[in-house]
């Protein structure tokens, strides 16, 4: 059970309630004050790409390119396994093969080869006898093979977007802008986005020009990178996106076109940034994590639409087959991280650091995924590992950041403990010895003490602007949708209303999510909007039609049977708090109960008895008890007191207030009942145990301190 909230801090002071005044503020934010910006920022052209000279290195590596071109030698691309990498290698290789260059790709096999140019591939590169090797996505941190690539006489050209660590590698160029000697004027480009620059270059040099379809399936597959690799959608990387939505109104890629057709049902799914997210990119993206990325590539480099067709139905089959694995994995995970037999030193109560969790068996392929939804889930760092399928004395882990914690550097801090590492600050692959775990563990934790995976029940929701109800129409979703793409960097806008009355409440997909009708407060009631809470299925447990709620939400629009409405997806509500001291100060009770303020002068503060507002009755405790460990389901539970008092007294009728569930809780962990971590003021961590006949409570200190009050 997940059962908290977050605080909110919003941009701007006053509600808006026209929809000009807010598209000025949303211009404002986004630092677009002259009419050139305006032009750069919304139009079609947008703003131009920089010149891709700018990158040190890129004269050598176009004269080395065209030493290549003009001598008919051999030109291996060498990629990745990811969405990135696929399509930057699809990128290089439609390039070439544009004219009728004697062009080969690999791109490794994550089992059997890992990431990057690594010595375990070193001969099949070497087979293909190539001239030059031009790596893409990757190659920034294989300095000992790229020295042996060169050694052998091969010319190297390193294309790559990842940060470096200690050195370059001794390339014959080395595209990238997280060189520490960068010129470029954007450094955040995805491996594609850096493939791209390279077609530009050839293009402006113009020895061997760019025809118009090969710059048009460049950006549109450099486009679906973009939003693939989590870079920000800001500077150039927008300008990429824009420019391949324009190009993919009528995709000249046989590969994109086609499987657009298989995942588009007509009417019912826009084409935009989520569509590439959720959609299209972990079908690629799903080669690669579980076989080979082969279909990933025919899909992008095929020609025939028929065998492009074959190849986008083989990638849907195999995303499938993703999704099983990854749901066996998440589930094992989450059941090693809430084992009662974890040590204490590694509970989700006790740890300030990335959550660590590993098995020999599971797929290296969906780790990064697993990650992803555990640190969802969990609202922590999360780093998962699994055997090294090419060292067995290794292990091999993909990590997803929470919020603003910034992974690839912490990894830095503990390189000590590593054997390799990689990545950026949302996502890091790692390898270490599998012996020296719980030392990289106990690092990683005690890092975290300086620089906090995550500051435990103090999460803040960035709210752009306060609406009111009465803009919340199509007018304002479209001014709104006018500042797309969205992505890091580039948030979408979320929003405020405040003093909303829940008109009806429906569970969905068996109570995991939940859909409110929402009404202006005072209106007639004939005015409606839906408000769906992915997620959030637990307040059909808390709330009830009639009540006044705030909430913060992004705008979207769906589609049912040919009408499309507004639809608010919701991030966080807040209830009206109970009435009284108890309620709208609880935070400043506990923090007072805590530093050892007696009950009665607590109880004068809050013009109330100790026994009528402080003590939790026999009642009371019962009802804590069955509706939580009901609620719980055997699993670690984060759930704030106040919220936890609204439920219980929903569902069972009794009234408790946020104090009394705090103690009720402190008297189960002494009695044995819960182990229970105290996350803040108003946060705490909850699991119940499997408790044979009855429990006395007055073993707990607690339960008899406040008993001598009641």
């Amino acid at each position: 059970m997940l059962l908290t909230s977050q605080k909110w801090h919003c941009a701007f002071e006053d509600e808006f309630s026209n929809t000009d005044a807010l598209f000025e503020a949303l211009l404002k934010i986004h630092g677009i004050e002259t009419e050139q910006q305006r032009e750069d920022f919304f139009t079609e052209k947008g703003a131009e790409l920089y010149d891709p000279f700018l990158f040190n290195d890129m004269h050598k590596a176009v004269d080395i390119i065209c030493e290549a071109i003009e001598g008919h030698k051999k030109i291996l691309v060498y990629g990745d396994y990811d969405c990135d990498g696929v399509t930057a290698t699809s990128i290089l290789v439609r390039y070439f093969r544009s004219h009728d260059c004697d062009v080969s790709y690999i791109v490794p096999n994550r089992e059997e080869h890992g990431y990057g140019l690594t010595h375990n591939i070193l001969e099949d590169v070497l087979a293909k006898n190539p001239f030059l090797v031009i790596t893409v996505d990757c190659g920034i941190t294989n300095i000992d093979t790229i020295a042996e690539l060169k050694a052998k006489g091969v010319k190297v050209i390193v294309s790559d977007h990842h940060n470096v660590q200690d050195e370059l590698p001794n390339a014959d160029a080395v595209i990238c802008a997280k060189r520490t000697d960068n010129n470029y004027p954007f450094i955040d480009l995805c491996g594609a986005g850096v493939a791209l620059k390279i077609v530009q270059a050839m293009g402006t040099d113009k020895r061997f020009p760019v025809s118009g379809n090969v710059w048009r399936q460049a950006i549109e597959l450099a486009g679906i990178a973009t939003i693939a690799d989590l870079v920000s959608v800001v500077d150039e990387n927008r300008t990429i996106i824009k420019k391949a939505f324009i190009s993919m109104r009528n995709p000249v890629n046989p590969g994109i076109r086609v499987m657009n057709e298989i995942l588009m049902e007509k009417g019912s799914r826009k084409f935009d940034e989520t569509f590439i997210s959720f959609n299209f990119v972990p079908r690629v993206n799903a080669a690669g994590r579980l076989y080979d990325s082969s279909k990933s590539l025919e899909l992008f480099l095929e020609d025939d639409e028929e065998k492009a067709y074959a190849a986008a139905l083989a990638l849907g089959e195999q995303n499938d087959e993703r999704k099983q694995i990854e749901a066996g994995v998440y589930e094992e995970a989450v059941k090693q991280i809430e084992d009662e037999r974890r040590p204490d030193e590694w509970s989700l109560a006790n740890t300030k650091g990335p959550i660590v969790c590993y098995a020999s068996g599971w797929h290296q392929g969906v780790l990064g995924i697993v990650a992803g939804r555990l640190a969802a889930t969990f609202r922590r760092s999360a780093i998962v590992f699994t055997a090294d399928s090419i060292n067995p004395e290794n292990i091999k882990g993909s990590g997803r950041a929470y919020g603003e914690y910034d992974l690839f550097a912490a990894l830095g801090r503990v390189s000590d403990k590593l054997i390799n590492y990689g990545g950026h600050k949302k996502a890091a692959g790692v390898t270490l010895k599998k012996s020296d775990l719980l030392e990289f563990m106990r690092a990683l934790e005690e890092d975290a003490k300086t620089n906090p995976c995550a500051e435990e029940g103090d999460e803040q929701l960035e709210i752009t602007a306060k609406l009111n109800y009465d803009i919340i129409n199509f007018d304002t979703y479209e001014k709104v949708c006018s500042f797309k793409p969205y992505g890091i960097g580039n948030k979408k806008p979320l929003f405020e209303t405040d003093r909303l009355v829940v008109v009806n409440i429906n569970d969905m997909t068996e109570g995991a999510h939940i859909r409110l009708d929402l009404a202006k407060e005072g209106g007639t009631g004939d005015s409606t909007v839906s408000a769906v809470g992915f997620g959030m299925g637990i307040y059909t447990k808390i709330l009830k039609p009639g009540d006044i709620i705030d909430i913060a939400y992004t705008m979207n629009e769906y589609t049912f049977k040919g009408k499309t409405s507004i639809s608010l997806y919701l991030e966080d509500i807040k209830l009206n708090s109970g009435a009284g001291f108890l309620w709208e100060k609880a935070d400043i009770v506990e923090d007072l109960y805590r530093s050892g303020m007696e009950l009665d002068q607590i109880a004068k503060l809050a013009k109330t008895t100790v026994a009528e507002g402080l003590v939790p009755t026999k009642v009371e405790y019962l009802a804590c008890y069955q509706i939580m460990k009901n609620e719980c389901k055997g699993e670690t539970s984060y759930a704030d007191t106040p919220l936890l008092a609204r439920m219980i007294t929903s569902e069972s009728g009794v009234e408790l207030t946020p104090f009394k569930v705090a103690r009720s809780l402190e008297v189960f962990s002494e009695a044995h009942l819960v182990k229970l971590g105290v996350l803040s003021s108003l946060r705490v961590c909850v699991r119940f145990h499997k408790v044979e006949g009855k429990t006395d409570l007055k073993q707990s200190s607690v339960y008899m301190r406040l008993l001598e009050h009641g």
